[in-house]
């Protein structure tokens, strides 16, 4: 079998180290205190990026005995990969750094970054964060110092989304690049907390550097959800608690980049953040591994110091603006090290320090974005040129294009590589013991595992493009039965059409105020009941509008740590395609283990046009993708609602007397939506729910009489 030619170009482009016998996927620190430096059971999966390939064989070494693994990991058959940047630097001295290490020996500088795999992607197709609290562009970059032969400074910084759910499309000019919000703060909290939990067990302290900007719409809106998450988290609770205690586990410092940089100093003005943030340097410390000298070689190593926190720094890509902060706090901890340490700095080392720090930020622009990094010449420089600012012309132009062309197929052939493409299977090593061991747990797995059942509400409604609806009382639609007993549903899937009047311009955009405004009218009203009840109150899990078309997700609060991968997606189908007045809008996510998947659809009208109707749904499946190209079929439970507008295939006046009559098998037997279903062109292995109901098109607006016009 021949070898997959993007797979292929993509490990190919520099990107990726290895090593055979040092761990790359951690930090000094969390090495020091192991005998072996290369541990196969300690290595950081989040950092691996090609554990999906040998997962097959970790399985298989992790059923050995402790003899069989050490001779498996003598043989070198396991290989394991970061994706990054690694460099090092010789720098050359005059005379010593440090007094205590006497040695003609030159002292080496480290920059080596780690990008996560666990939420990876490209700059558009990869965005915020995810429901197990893995953010987009997480990478940890380690400052290593090797002064021979007695001294190893090492010091680590994090960059990372906006850890709340948000997404922005491409678009060649700026303003078509919308930045949207995606899920409530209630939505978010448990995934914010876990990414923050997860950040304060592996380093410590963390301190936040927000480098968004504050008139930027789009940017405020994040900033001001990033903020309300950060004062709600448990790790600022426990650090408030101790009041005599002046250590926070969670700060957050505003430092708006560009509003900074329009003054006369321009980038430089960035320095302005070292005042605000010195407090956490040398709180913070960093890492110090002492060896004990005879001559010229080191014996025997000990720990001095250690880091005890972490910046998590932040812009919106992530990526020039954060590379620029990151290495001047990079700087600053080296300071740090040579003012306690009263050593002699040399200039060579802050080129070489600063020459490091621009290809770092190059190479991880290049991985997300397509381009090198923006600003980089004065990262390397310490000023910006000419030069430099046409380059990042040239940048900013490269980054359009391949955002619009390229990154599509770069996200699928990284999701090939990281095992997430549906339907892809694993490499199978026979393994007979472990194979019995699986079957006899399959067959015991009710011991161990249960099935709950859970009530899902769902609704539509075309409102005609009238305004007055939401503020009716809607519980008479959402809890048609109120005084039944029983326990009010988890999930309510909430369908609209027409919210907004179908004109020629709301066609060809997206007015989101209206569906805002019936999110927050379905919120009240399904709150209102649960505080009535005493229950559990609901939460705007995701909520998606194509046009006039929208859709909404609220669940309850207790069942959210239950959901996850939540994703939306639209696919037009009026004026072939480019018209979103009619179409499609999904939703889906994963319960448990159950995949659910929601769509809203409004369907083409006329009485005669059943034919275009079922090609639009058609359109619906088979063009509407989520993430990692699944598709609608790739649920376990689909249920649609919407204005497909089949029609009843009788004369007016008999539709009439029928629904006087209550006859409504006589209708549905006439249905075209029932008609076509039988002969199998639309909505195959579906199944609708009993008709008891009269037909609802069409009635005078605000009544319940049929039209008298």
């Amino acid at each position: 079998m021949s070898p997959n030619p993007t797979l292929k170009k993509l490990l190919s482009d520099g990107s990726f180290y290895y090593s055979l016998d040092f761990d790359l996927t951690n930090r000094l620190q969390n090495r020091s205190n192991k005998a072996d430096a290369f541990d196969m059971g300690s290595l950081d999966e989040d950092m691996l990026w090609n554990s999906y390939m040998i997962n097959p064989l970790l399985s298989l070494r992790s059923h050995l005995s402790r003899l069989g693994k050490l001779h498996l990991d003598m043989s070198r058959m396991l290989t394991y990969v970061i994706r990054g940047f690694c460099s090092t630097l010789t720098i050359p001295t005059s005379r010593p750094i440090v007094q205590q290490a006497p040695t003609r020996l030159p002292p080496t500088l480290t920059v080596i970054s780690r990008q996560s795999s666990r939420r990876a992607g490209t700059r558009f197709n990869s965005r915020g964060i995810d429901d197990d609290g893995n953010v987009a562009n997480f990478v940890e970059t380690e400052t290593v110092l090797w002064i021979p032969p007695c001294f190893t400074f090492s010091y680590v910084q994090i960059r990372g989304s906006v850890p709340v759910f948000w997404e922005q499309a491409p678009g060649f000019f700026p303003g078509q690049q919308k930045i949207e919000v995606i899920r409530s703060c209630e939505a978010t909290k448990h995934a914010f907390d876990k990414h923050f939990e997860s950040l304060e067990s592996r380093y410590g302290a963390v301190h936040i550097v927000n480098l968004l900007s504050s008139l930027k719409p789009g940017e405020v809106e994040l900033s001001t959800r990033f903020n309300e998450l950060v004062s709600r988290s448990p790790l600022n609770q426990k650090a408030n608690a101790d009041a005599s205690s002046n250590h926070m586990l969670l700060e957050m410092t505003e430092f708006d980049f560009h509003a900074e940089a329009r003054g006369p100093l321009g980038y430089g003005a960035s320095d302005q953040i070292k005042d605000v943030i010195l407090h956490s340097v040398d709180g913070f410390g960093y890492f110090l591994s002492e060896s004990t000298c005879y001559g010229n070689e080191a014996k025997t190593s000990s720990v001095v110091l250690q880091q005890e926190g972490v910046f998590r720094t932040n812009c919106l890509d992530c990526l020039d603006r954060t590379n620029l902060v990151q290495t001047i706090i990079s700087t600053m901890a080296l300071e740090s090290f040579f003012r306690q340490q009263g050593a002699h700095i040399d200039p060579e080392l802050w080129l070489r320090h600063s020459t490091l720090w621009a290809d770092n930020g190059d190479a991880l622009s290049r991985i997300y974005a397509g381009t090198g990094a923006l600003k980089s010449s004065f990262t390397r420089h310490g000023r910006m040129s000419l030069a430099g600012a046409l380059a990042d012309a040239r940048k900013t132009a490269t980054r359009l294009y391949v955002n619009n062309f390229s990154d599509k197929a770069r996200q699928r052939t990284i999701d090939l590589l990281l095992g997430r493409l549906p339907n892809q299977a694993t490499v199978q090593l026979f393994d007979p013991m472990n194979d019995i061991v699986s079957e006899k747990l399959a067959r015991r797995a009710s011991e161990y595992s249960y099935k709950k059942s859970t009530l899902i509400w769902t609704g539509t409604f075309n409102v005609n493009g009238r305004h007055e609806g939401p503020d009716n009382d809607l519980t008479p639609w959402l809890f048609p039965l109120p005084d039944q007993g029983g326990e009010d549903p988890s999930i309510f899937a909430v369908g609209f059409q027409e919210i907004v009047a179908l004109n020629p311009q709301q066609i060809m955009s997206t007015d989101p105020t209206p569906r805002k405004v019936w999110e927050a009218a379905v919120r009240n009203c399904l709150n209102n009941r649960a505080e009535k009840m005493g229950s559990t109150k609901y939460v705007l899990l995701r909520s998606g509008q194509l046009v006039g078309a929208a859709l909404m997700i609220f669940v309850k609060e207790d069942i959210l740590g239950d959901i996850k991968n939540v994703e939306g997606s639209v696919r037009k189908t009026g004026l072939s395609g480019m018209s979103g007045n009619k179409g499609g809008c999904a939703i889906r996510f994963e319960y448990s283990k159950t995949r659910l998947c929601f769509v809203t659809a409004h369907l083409a009208a006329g009485f005669a046009n059943y034919e275009e109707r079922n090609n639009d749904y058609k359109i619906i499946c088979r063009g509407l993708r989520f993430q990692k190209n699944r598709t609608i079929d790739d649920h376990d439970t689909i249920i649609w609602l919407g204005d497909f507008n089949y029609r009843i295939g009788l004369s007016n006046q008999t539709v009439r007397d029928l629904a006087a009559q209550r006859n409504y098998q006589r209708l549905h037997d006439n249905d075209q939506l029932n008609l076509q279903m039988m002969a199998g062109n639309v909505f195959q292995f579906y199944s609708e729910g009993l008709i008891s109901f009269p037909p609802t098109y069409k009635y005078d607006v605000g009544t319940n009489y049929y039209d008298t016009s």
